[in-house]
Order: C-alpha cells, then sequence, then structure tokens
C-alpha cells in the first residue's frame, strides 16, 4: 500500500493557536482527542533506519498493526507492507527478524478536516523525553495538487501570524518535514553521541525565530472558505 502525505512542524504557540481555533480548548462540547503509540523495531546500530526503512508497531484503540515502511527519498510516498503481530510487541515479524525494540513515540491526535480527498489533523509527540507538534495531511492518490494547496494555506496562516516556520518553502514547491519515525531516530542517535562523547549535538528539527519577509499566495480553494478567519492578530 502506498501512504501519502505531508507535515508541517510547529512550535508550540502555532500548536495551540491551531487547537484553539479548532475549537479542542474550548471545555464544551469535547472534541475527540486519538491516542496512538509508535513502537519502533531497528538492530542496534540502526542499520534499516540508514537503509530508509521503519519497522513499526501501532498500538491504536486496543488493537496492534505492524508495517514496514519503505520511505522514498525527497518524495510524500512511502510503501507499507503489512507485517504478522504473534503477542503485541514481544512476538512479531520484526522481533523474529532479529530486531530489537528501540522506543516509543506517543501521539495525541486531532482530526480538523476529512474527507474523501484528505485528512488534516494536529499531533502532539512525545518520544525520549522530547515534544514536538505537527500538522499532517494525508492525501489520496492524483490528489497532490489539492494537498499542496492546504498545505501552502496553513504555513501561510502561519506565516501572516509572524509565528515563522522550520523550513523554508518556496511558495511554488513546499517540501514536507521529516517522518514521526525520522525524528525518532534521528533523537535516538544525538542522544546516543551525547553519551558517548559528551558533546550536544545540534537538533535540525529545533525551532529556530528568524525575521524574513511575509509572502502570501493565491489559494483558491474550496478548502479555504470558512475554515480560517483571517484577521491578523495584534
Amino acid at each position: 500500500m502506498t501512504e501519502l502525505e505531508k507535515k508541517l512542524l510547529l512550535t508550540k504557540n502555532e500548536y495551540d493557536y491551531l487547537m484553539e481555533h479548532f475549537g479542542y480548548e474550548s471545555p464544551r462540547p469535547p472534541k475527540p482527542r486519538i491516542k496512538q503509540i509508535n513502537y519502533y523495531f531497528d538492530t542496534d546500530d540502526l542499520f534499516m533506519n540508514r537503509k530508509n526503512i521503519t519497522c513499526r508497531i501501532r498500538l491504536k484503540d486496543g488493537k496492534y498493526r505492524a508495517t514496514m515502511k519503505q520511505h522514498s527519498q525527497n518524495s510524500d510516498h512511502s510503501i507499507e507492507t503489512e507485517m504478522e503481530i504473534y503477542n503485541g510487541i514481544t512476538s512479531n515479524s520484526f522481533t523474529n527478524m532479529g530486531l530489537k525494540l528501540q522506543g516509543k513515540l506517543e501521539t495525541v491526535r486531532c482530526i480538523i478536516l476529512k474527507d474523501e480527498i484528505c485528512e488534516v489533523a494536529l499531533d502532539k509527540n512525545e518520544y525520549l523525553g522530547h515534544t514536538d507538534y505537527e500538522l499532517e495531511i494525508e492525501y489520496a492518490l492524483d490528489h497532490e495538487k489539492e494537498a499542496q494547496s492546504i498545505f501552502r494555506f496553513f504555513r501561510d496562516i502561519l506565516t501572516r501570524r509572524k509565528y515563522f516556520l522550520v523550513y523554508e518553502e518556496s511558495v511554488t514547491e513546499a517540501p514536507s518535514a521529516p517522518s514521526k519515525s525520522s525524528r525518532f531516530f534521528q533523537k535516538k542517535l544525538s542522544i546516543k553521541h551525547t553519551a558517548q562523547t559528551g558533546e550536544k549535538v545540534i537538533d535540525e528539527n529545533a525551532y529556530v525565530p528568524q525575521k524574513r519577509s511575509i509572502r502570501e499566495s493565491n489559494f483558491a480553494s474550496s478548502y479555504e472558505v470558512n475554515m480560517f478567519d483571517e484577521t491578523p492578530v495584534h
């Protein structure tokens, strides 16, 4: 199965703003928050990760699902293969391959838009003593253009609010942020390096505020209607 998704890393301030705008901070009526845990498997030297392969077991709604994902370079695409589970995270296809549990990433997901074309979610992720936030767009095959428009729309809304994003994108092309698994293993390697050398590794995913010009896009899509009140925040 081919998975198509775009990601936008957020600061906590950006995440809180979007959560409030879409009603998740309102006391009533409460909106559903989906909790899931990703368990990552690899060799001790992280051979699978170096090959852009993620071996993941996800626990959601009390059910385990194992997948092996082959990530494409410089693309939103990844190929998922369903794997066998015998006894949760203790006995499965990955343990049979000699892989070991490397850790877990816990996500609280809030779905803010869902239709036959795409699903847009706000995720809060906790892993290896670290917390980050992202907006994720999962979209159907042959709907790259719509997903790109939604991506740019959210990015430009946040830019106009003067909360600047982690990655420098052009208006015509917006590359996606690293996947959850990539960020997990990057953090794991950083922790390992620090433990071995005492030197701290600069986190490439860290938010660094910087001044730059605010760019407007000519986004004209039905998704824009009623999604945001774009009154500037002072």
